[in-house]
């Protein structure tokens, strides 16, 4: 078998000179509304919820690495119909764009100036923001962007006057406050980074919009401040909270960031533990995830790690607190990667041995992890969250989908098939699945969609 799939032939070729990769390495810590902000239900265990929506499942954009593909993507429309089929096919249903100290709409001398303040060096072909804008007003994505604060509020308002002007607020989800500043090498100490973000909230706050603002927990003192994670975070809060009334406010989402062995259920009621005494209705954007915090010999190339993707995400989505999920990130890492043609791949190392034939060809290219993603997205995971269970290697859970459809699901990851016969939805019935592998079944017990990544 493939370690990828192929599906659009036609892709984009660099023109731009390579240079550096930005990496994130947090291992637990650091979030789409498609319409108001909601206070949180109940906390979601591994039993049940009932009728909330399930997170919409939308990827984390990596642009400042060579190649370049999404910058080509947004402002050329035949390689940009290309890159749109592969969010498509991945199941992607709202992209992230974060400055990350490294981009600045003003111009590029401005983003050189933001660049040598955070101490990175990535080199990239700059582009007026307003393509970006242009690219989410053209298709069906919405679109998290995380500005960087300390450019202020005339620069975060020009940011979503492009949006207006493209005919695109309405597909703004938040106004993302700066990419995990509590790892900045400026550095921000957190009172310091809560007057510019506040800032930017009062000045944007008329306009309708909402934001995201960065969580982080964690006790270890590894921060450029020598702060930590926990004693940031609350002071943060804490100082925020002085200048904007977090508790009567349902138009700002926590942005949290979960890696490795965060990501799981039980890190959205740590987040709640650290975050609901300043903001009690606050829910989350998970603006990145992945399952590794690094992901050397790229493992999203196999059918393994497409497993574990499925099995942990399943137990993420089941959470009433979350909004959306944005896995980290396209065209590098998870569910898809671009190729030249000649050898040249957006994968770690640039380049694999797992790949071969046609998963070298001209084009845009699935992972197993994005046939997971695409399956969740599209059918097991669209609607509004029935139930969800949870034991050992094995997980059931229902939706019910537009129409009144429901939709019930059972994972396998065990390497030997089940059967079983269980009571959801107000139904019974008998769910099989094979080794390693994800089916979907309708009420009545028939069988609409299968995955299998046995192998």
């Amino acid at each position: 078998m493939n370690a990828s799939q192929r599906f659009v032939s036609r892709t984009l070729v660099s023109t731009a000179p390579a240079l550096i990769v930005i990496s994130i390495w947090l291992g637990f810590a650091e979030g789409l509304p498609i319409a108001r902000a909601q206070a949180p239900g109940p906390a979601a265990g591994l039993d049940s919820n009932h009728g909330h929506r399930a997170p919409i499942l939308g990827a984390d954009e990596t642009f400042a690495s060579d190649p370049f593909p999404l910058i080509e993507g947004w402002h050329d429309k035949a390689k940009g119909d290309a890159m749109v089929a592969a969010f498509k096919a991945a199941g992607v249903r709202s992209l992230r764009l974060g400055f990350i100290g490294v981009y600045s709409p003003v111009s590029s001398a401005e983003s050189e100036r933001i660049k040598a303040a955070s101490k990175l060096t990535n080199q990239f072909p700059w582009f007026p923001f307003r393509d970006y804008a242009a690219f989410i007003g053209a298709n069906e994505f919405t679109t998290v962007v995380a500005i960087n604060v300390e450019e202020g509020p005339e620069v975060a308002r020009s940011v979503v006057e492009d949006f207006i002007h493209s005919g695109a607020i309405s597909k703004l989800v938040a106004v993302e406050l700066s990419n995990e500043p509590h790892l900045s090498q400026r550095p921000w100490l957190p009172e310091d980074y809560a007057e510019r973000a506040a800032d930017i909230i009062e000045k944007l706050t008329p306009l309708g919009v909402r934001f995201g603002l960065p969580l982080t927990i964690g006790r270890e003192k590894k921060t450029p401040t020598r702060l930590s994670d926990n004693e940031w975070n609350s002071r943060m809060l804490g100082a925020l909270s002085r200048r904007i009334e977090l508790k009567a406010r349902t138009d700002i989402y926590g942005v949290i960031h979960l890696y490795g062995r965060g990501v799981g259920a039980g890190a959205i009621t740590v987040f709640d533990q650290a975050v609901h005494p300043f903001a009690p209705h606050m829910r989350y954007l998970v603006t990145e995830f992945n399952i590794r915090s690094n992901l050397t010999g790229n493992p999203h190339l196999t059918n393994a790690y497409a497993m574990e993707f499925a099995r942990r995400l399943a137990g993420l989505m089941a959470k009433p607190e979350i909004e959306a999920m944005y896995v980290h990130s396209v065209p590098f890492h998870a569910i898809m990667y671009w190729a030249n043609g000649k050898g040249l791949v957006t994968v770690v190392g640039r380049s694999d041995p797992k790949l071969t034939g046609a998963d070298l060809s001209h084009g845009w290219h699935l992972t197993p992890a994005g046939r997971v993603y695409s399956l969740y997205s599209d059918l097991a995971w669209n609607g509004q969250v029935l139930e969800y269970h949870e034991s050992g290697g094995q997980a059931y859970w229902a939706v019910e989908a537009a129409g009144g459809r429901t939709v019930v699901t059972l994972l396998n990851s065990k390497d030997k098939s089940v059967s079983k016969r269980v009571k959801i939805a107000g139904s019974e019935l008998k769910l099989s699945a094979p080794a390693r592998s994800i089916v979907c079944y309708d009420r009545e017990g028939h069988e609409l969609r299968r995955l299998s990544l046995a192998g």
